[in-house]
């Protein structure tokens, strides 16, 4: 009887040292990967969806995070600009269909930001870790405006400096030397002078339309037409009713060529207007329509600072089946070393400024342009933007503003009968 109870404290003992060993080994064995290994050892293999648009410059870090992480698939979907966002839309509202990950483009944004149910809040995946490494009003456009909501990580800015012609400065008298011209056309009042004397001196215009002069100046302030509560101010705006004066009083030297026409590229070419107000991006765009005149054009600072013109957010719809591996992708793709990698690669300007200072980015040249710090102008011009607060009817008031500047530039309405058009448009187009 002895022996037998011995033997079964022996059993009890053994099968309690097995499973001890078994929970020991399942806890240890946890690799950090994506769902259960089903006992293997290797993380789940997983398919992540990713909707993009052409050009965004992504491919090659999107393939190494591939070659990384083995078990992890991104399948990228491509649709172009506007019909990205308008399918992004469609599925949303249809409740299925929608990707892991979505880019949004700046100038779509607010229209998402309509719809915070529709997307994982970031900071519930760790994004409070990643902030600091992002410019300050860039984080702030990502976020909800009580900071307790981030829709996506951004990635690229498109920070604006001015390009001149500086053979028609040169002829004007004015200065050539970018450090120089930053002085001297400091103020926007300086400006319109230095425009009055290349019209006066060399009949050039300074500059191509009276709506990318409201444009730029109406980008420098955070409050334009709303407030953060939502509510319009356009009627009270100083920065509004500043950008819109300053527009009126430049129209002597303007060209009357709007941008994105045909007329603008051959303009441009024939050194009609002197200046253009620009991201970085922009500059493909002068090469492309005026290639004769390399080596004519320099970059300064703008007037009383920058604004921004470009850049997008990835975000995670809910729809999504795998936010926890999409957050962990996209807070690894638009980290500050591989931004800076797909500068040197593809020229996006990245938005995590602790890379300004890298030699990459500071001597970025272009012989086009006579500068071999491009990368420094537009590090400088990047921290010079402020915050600007939209609404999802911002980019209905840019179209109701430019359409009453343009029938001041064609001579159909004085300036003060264009303003009150404009105000009365706007309080009909927006109920609040």
């Amino acid at each position: 009887m002895k022996k037998f109870l011995f033997m079964l404290g022996c059993l009890g003992l053994l099968f309690g040292l097995i499973a001890c060993s078994s929970e020991s080994s399942t806890d240890n064995g946890d690799t950090g990967g994506s769902g259960d290994d089903g006992g293997s050892g290797d993380p789940e293999e997983v398919e992540l969806t990713m909707w993009l648009w052409p050009g965004m410059g992504l491919d090659e870090k999107i393939a190494e995070y591939q070659e990384l992480n083995p078990h992890i698939k991104i399948n990228v979907q491509e649709a172009e600009y506007s019909d990205h966002h308008t399918n992004l839309l469609t599925v949303l509202g249809a409740g299925s269909g929608a990707p892991d990950i979505a880019g949004v483009e700046q100038g779509h944004l607010q229209r998402f930001k309509e719809f915070p149910e529709q997307f994982h809040n970031l900071l519930d995946f760790g994004a409070a870790d990643i902030k600091d490494d992002f410019l300050e009003w860039r984080w702030r456009e990502a976020s909800s405006p009580d900071g307790e909501f981030v829709f996506g990580v951004p990635t690229d800015v498109g920070p604006m400096a001015m390009a001149y012609r500086i053979d028609i400065f040169e002829e004007a008298g004015l200065p050539t030397d970018p450090d120089e011209v930053s002085a001297k056309l400091s103020t926007w009042e300086d400006y319109i002078a230095a425009g009055r004397q290349v019209k006066e001196r060399t009949g050039s215009n300074m500059y191509n339309f009276i709506g990318d002069m409201f444009n730029a100046t109406r980008e420098q302030g955070e409050l334009q037409y709303f407030d953060a509560e939502g509510n319009l101010i356009i009627e009270e705006s100083e920065l509004i009713r500043r950008a819109w004066d300053l527009s009126i009083e430049s129209i002597d030297i303007h060209n009357n060529t709007p941008r994105g026409e045909a007329e603008w590229g051959a303009a441009l070419a024939a050194g009609d207007f002197a200046t253009v107000f620009l991201p970085p991006w922009m500059l493909q765009n002068i090469k492309n329509n005026a290639p004769d005149t390399a080596g004519l054009w320099n970059i300064a600072l703008m007037p009383e600072g920058s604004g921004n013109w470009g850049g997008s957010l990835l975000t995670l719809p809910k729809q999504g089946e795998h936010p926890q591996e999409a957050y962990d992708f996209i807070s690894w793709l638009m980290s500050p070393e591989n931004q800076l990698d797909i500068f040197k690669t593809y020229g996006n300007f990245p938005s995590t400024p602790s890379i300004y200072d890298d030699p990459a980015v500071q001597n970025h040249a272009d012989e086009f342009f006579n500068r071999d710090d491009l990368g420094a102008i537009f590090s400088e011009a990047a921290q010079l933007v402020d915050f600007v607060y939209r609404s999802p009817d911002t980019g209905t008031i840019n179209t109701i503003m430019g359409d009453a500047l343009t029938t001041v530039a064609d001579g159909q309405a004085t300036p003060e009968e264009a303003w009150d058009n404009a105000m009365q448009e706007v309080r009909r187009q927006i109920s609040r």
